[in-house]
């Protein structure tokens, strides 16, 4: 093959997982296209990779980055039947979410090797999430190649496609909510007489550093809670005020409701 990747769709995701794999795999291996050509053009400068057609894409690359909504498949996929057949095995990876692999295949006119993805918006600073998925014709060799190529848009975490709806909710989700509760933070600073500027650079950086110490740490999430709470301090009030108002069922419930419409768009 020409390419080793191709990107159809150079929107905000598809430019971040290209702008990754570039570091990974040779610029000249890539083809990038857009059905706005000079969103393709412009990527492709700062990449230094190929542009073309969706069929010169699907045709001479060993593996197709579906970029596009999944309200677009249909349009952008059955065109490329043909190309796709002349291609022989392209495996197709797909990010169109409550899109199964099964439909893709369907779509695309034939039974083809494909990999499911989930990535947050996080890809775009090289810290997000990927939830990846393979069906039986993907080779073992090919999923762990594909995990290597995209590594450096985060974190890869292999899963059965089963499982993607669910993990979605708390890392394709997620990042609104801790959005949300650092901006709560903020305002709750301002109310103490911070500048909302001076509270949200705190609360931002506090969550980071609290991930990289969860992330780098073997005691459990609720022992690293505990290891900040000194007994009669000011910590312990603020955790008793978030047990008071069920702190876990509000996001328990939040999550629920993310599921719920995950799985309602799945089968509209």
């Amino acid at each position: 093959m020409k390419y080793t990747y191709g990107f159809l769709g150079t929107g905000n995701m598809g430019s971040a997982l290209a702008e990754a794999v570039v570091k990974k795999v040779p610029s000249d291996r890539i083809i990038v296209t857009n059905r706005t050509a000079v969103k393709a053009k412009t990527l492709s400068r700062k990449l230094k990779t190929f542009t073309g057609t969706n069929d010169e894409a699907a045709r001479e690359s060993s593996a197709l980055v579906l970029g596009v909504k999944p309200q677009m498949l249909e349009s952008v996929l059955t065109p490329l039947q043909g190309a796709l057949a002349e291609n022989g095995r392209p495996v197709l990876v797909t990010m169109a979410a409550g899109v199964p692999m099964s439909r893709i295949c369907e779509l695309a006119g034939g039974e083809y090797p494909v990999i499911r993805i989930m990535p947050n918006t996080p890809v775009a600073a090289g810290a997000g999430v990927i939830l990846a998925a393979h069906n039986d014709l993907v080779s073992g060799d090919e999923f762990e190649q594909f995990l290597s190529d995209f590594s450096e848009a985060g974190l890869l975490v292999p899963m059965n496609e089963e499982q993607i709806d669910a993990a979605s909710v708390i890392s394709g989700c997620g990042p609104a909510f801790y959005y949300m509760f650092m901006d709560a933070m903020a305002k709750a600073g301002e109310q103490l007489g911070l500048s909302y500027e001076t509270a949200a650079t705190l609360a931002e950086a506090t969550a980071r550093g609290s991930a990289i110490l969860a992330e780098g740490s073997s005691a459990s999430l609720e022992d690293l809670r505990i290891a900040v709470c000194s007994p009669g301090g000011s910590t312990i009030e603020g955790v008793r005020s978030f047990q008071k108002d069920d702190l876990d069922e509000c996001v328990r419930r939040a999550l629920k409701a993310a599921y719920d419409r995950t799985l309602e768009l799945a089968n509209s």
